[in-house]
């Protein structure tokens, strides 16, 4: 039953980031870091689907803002 709102979640804010930067292909190691930071979530008590999904478009525009910082 847990497994269920992780895909959901994962699946629908790597839809939503992928549309929003066509730059990035869909097999970008962020979502493998995406999958491992919605399951530490889940088992820290999330399990509202929405909620996660937010979390997760979050955790990924603090990656692309850290990566920004890096290079620049």
């Amino acid at each position: 039953m847990a497994e269920r709102p992780l895909a959901l979640a994962l699946n629908t804010a790597w839809r939503i980031y992928l549309v929003k930067n066509s730059n990035v292909r869909p097999d970008d190691a962020r979502r493998c870091n995406l999958e491992r930071y919605l399951a530490l979530r889940l088992q820290a008590g999330a399990t509202d689907t929405e909620e996660l999904t937010v979390d997760g478009l979050t955790y990924l525009r603090k990656l692309d803002f850290l990566q920004y910082r890096e290079f620049n």
